[in-house]
């Protein structure tokens, strides 16, 4: 049986699935991991969940910092990494406009080392963030396996064209890994 590890964009993920729910939903991630890992005739390995944390809104801040170490401490298999946001500007109406630090390059170097440790056999990647095609061409030279997880409606085309190949994950499957 294949080794499988799944890689989660916190904030582009989260994002897909808010839009396709039309509201937040509260995610079992161990669950999830392992619904993809079976559905791809895999063993789940490890998670590895990105997400980035910001500085303005204080309750917001700890909030997260709070979930990564509930993702650390409380759910087996998984490891939280914390980027951070910084801001970059202010748009028309004067609210920040935001960047993320941390995140992709935490992606980028876990998909590569584990593939170079040969930590799995595949990897499932929850983005649509193109920004990892580096990462994932070096992964698949290694001899791995790179899937992309999308989001029922999600728009994900070229990374589609950049994994070897892709789930789309519906309502109905989410509907099963939902806490």
């Amino acid at each position: 049986m294949k080794r499988v590890m799944v890689f989660i964009d916190g904030n582009n993920f989260e994002a897909a699935l808010t839009a396709l729910y039309g509201s937040q939903q509260r995610v079992d991630y161990l669950k999830l991991a392992e619904y993809v890992a079976a559905r791809r005739d895999g063993m789940l390995q490890r998670i590895y969940y990105y997400t980035a944390v910001g500085n303005l809104d204080k309750a917001k801040a700890a909030a997260t910092k709070s979930f990564i170490e509930h993702l650390n401490k409380k759910i087996p298999k998984c490891i939280a990494k914390l980027g951070y946001l910084s801001v970059v500007g202010t748009d028309a109406s004067g609210n920040p406009i935001f960047t993320e630090k941390g995140t992709d390059v935490n992606i980028a170097v876990d998909l590569v080392s584990l593939a170079f440790h040969n930590g799995y056999d595949e990897a499932i990647l929850f983005s649509a963030d193109t920004d990892y095609e580096a990462a994932i061409k070096m992964a698949r030279s290694l001899g791995k396996n790179v899937v992309a997880g999308v989001v029922d409606q999600q728009k994900a085309g070229y990374m589609k064209d950049l994994c070897d190949e892709y789930i789309t994950l519906k309502k109905e499957d989410f509907n099963q890994c939902m806490r």
